[in-house]
C-alpha cells in the first residue's frame, strides 16, 4: 500500500515537473532577449513616470501608452533614479525596444534618446531618430 502511494506521488511530481518545463519553454520562453536592430521597434512619447522595477531595472512609462519599457540593470550600471527623473520626466523621448515573442508591445529597451542625446544604447552604432 505504501509503495503504491510513493509511486503515485512520484508520478504526480514528475508530471508537474514536465508541465513546468514546458511552461517555461513555450510560455515564458527561456533564453536571452534578441537585442538586434532588426528586432527593434521605435516608439516616441512623453515620459509619464520613471521608477525602479525588477532587479535594479529602470522602468519607463509613457503618457497614453499602456506598455511598460525597461532598461535591464540600469540602476546598477550608472543610472541614478533621481537624476533621470530630474532630466527626463515629462520630456519627449524616442526609444527602441525588442519585439516580443508573443506579439505584445513593451519590454526590453535597447536605445533611449532625447533630442540629440543618447542616454542609453546597447548597439555599437546607435539608430537615429526624428526628434
Amino acid at each position: 500500500m505504501i509503495k503504491k502511494i510513493v509511486f503515485w506521488s512520484l508520478g504526480i511530481i514528475a508530471s508537474l515537473a514536465i508541465l513546468f518545463i514546458f511552461y517555461l519553454i513555450f510560455i515564458v520562453k527561456i533564453g536571452p532577449v534578441d537585442t538586434s536592430k532588426k528586432n527593434s521597434i521605435e516608439v516616441s512619447g512623453v515620459i509619464d513616470s520613471l521608477y525602479e522595477g525588477g532587479v535594479k531595472d529602470l522602468v519607463i512609462k509613457l503618457k497614453d501608452d499602456s506598455n511598460i519599457y525597461y532598461i535591464n540593470r540600469a540602476l546598477e550600471n550608472g543610472f541614478d533614479l533621481d537624476d533621470v527623473n530630474t532630466t527626463l520626466l515629462g520630456k519627449e523621448i524616442t526609444l527602441w525596444h525588442s519585439k516580443s515573442w508573443n506579439g505584445s508591445d513593451g519590454g526590453h529597451m535597447m536605445q533611449l534618446k532625447h533630442k540629440d542625446s543618447i542616454y542609453f544604447t546597447e548597439w555599437k552604432t546607435p539608430l537615429p531618430s526624428n526628434n
